[in-house]
């Protein structure tokens, strides 16, 4: 008895370790906003408060803070583009790009004076994207205004341009949304509809602000919220 007893015990540890792999994929992701003496890259030079703070967004930790802004951009256009020693994902490259211009579109749709520009090679632009290898627990980190640096994952991270991603897979253009509203000078929010909220699900998308990310963006940067209808106008 106590033999095959063993063997059941031993079975079943087994397929728990075949099926973590699944287990993981299926959660959501949790995302993080750090403070500047928290975890992210550090600056070699600049105060604490006189230089963009970084944001860190990733799938194991949760320790958000629900402010509405860390700073916000004083001119326009506000340029964007990626670094000449960005990595490239393996995604069609047309399809990849149009998935981050999109994002920010989307940002712009309610704030049109941003008038975002995209330019390369992208080390003198606004806000700096780069593709590269983060902290296994981390799938993207961005800074605040006026820094702008966006970072997202290519070591560990596997990302989808597709309507429907697979569900091992992260949507790009809702991970780049997020990212860009942390470069914009929002933090995460309470609203679990939201864009900026701390969480996004592998396999699922979030590809459209909806009225908590648009009253804060608003509020930010108009002082006051702005209807619809006097947005698509300006």
């Amino acid at each position: 008895m106590a033999a095959k007893f063993f063997h059941q015990l031993f079975g079943a540890f087994l397929s728990f370790l075949l099926l973590q792999p699944f287990l993981v994929n299926s959660r959501p992701v949790t995302l993080e906003s750090h403070r500047n003496d928290e975890q992210g890259p550090r600056r070699s030079s600049g105060s604490l408060d006189d230089i963009g703070r970084p944001t860190l967004d990733s799938p194991f930790n949760f320790e958000a803070k629900h402010a509405l802004s860390s700073g916000k951009w004083t001119h326009s256009p506000l340029t964007y583009g990626f670094t000449s020693t960005s990595s490239v994902p393996p995604l069609n490259y047309k399809s990849m790009v149009a998935a981050i211009d999109a994002a920010f579109r989307e940002w712009q749709r309610y704030v049109p004076e941003f008038g975002f520009q995209g330019i390369y090679p992208g080390e003198n632009a606004d806000i700096k994207i780069s593709f590269t290898t983060l902290n296994p627990e981390n799938y993207g980190f961005g800074y605040y205004p006026p820094n702008g640096t966006l970072l997202l994952d290519i070591g560990h991270t596997y990302w989808s341009v597709k309507s429907f991603p697979k569900p091992y897979e992260l949507d790009l253009m809702s991970g780049a949304l997020h990212e860009i509203g942390h470069t914009l000078g929002l933090e995460h929010t309470t609203d679990p509809t939201a864009v900026m909220f701390p969480n996004l699900t592998y396999g699922t998308n979030k590809r459209e602000l909806n009225q908590e990310d648009i009253y804060r963006i608003q509020t930010l940067y108009y002082n006051t919220p702005v209807s619809l209808e006097l947005a698509n106008s300006i």
